[in-house]
């Protein structure tokens, strides 16, 4: 059965504008985060955490999902990592 993850911080996932809660990045590959960190897009805190993740889906976790803990129960989608 796959494994899927959910990370809770406290923004609604990962955004593309640091400032703007609704700039919420709905899907992270390895090839988009490569691209996201070297244009500047994701920096400070959220390395480690999705570093984590990509970490976790190499142990065999399908996905990952980044997203604030009040989101857990009203269906927001927050960011979901994959390969």
């Amino acid at each position: 059965m796959p494994v899927e993850l959910v990370y809770c911080f406290e923004k609604p996932g990962v955004l593309a504008d640091a400032d703007d809660d609704g700039s919420v990045i709905s899907e992270i590959t390895p090839a988009s985060y490569a691209a996201m960190r070297n244009d500047g897009v994701i920096t400070g805190g959220m390395i480690p955490k999705i570093d984590n993740a990509f970490a976790a889906i190499g142990l065999g976790v399908k996905s990952v999902t980044i997203k604030s803990s009040e989101d857990l129960l009203n269906g927001a989608a927050g960011t979901t990592i994959r390969k």
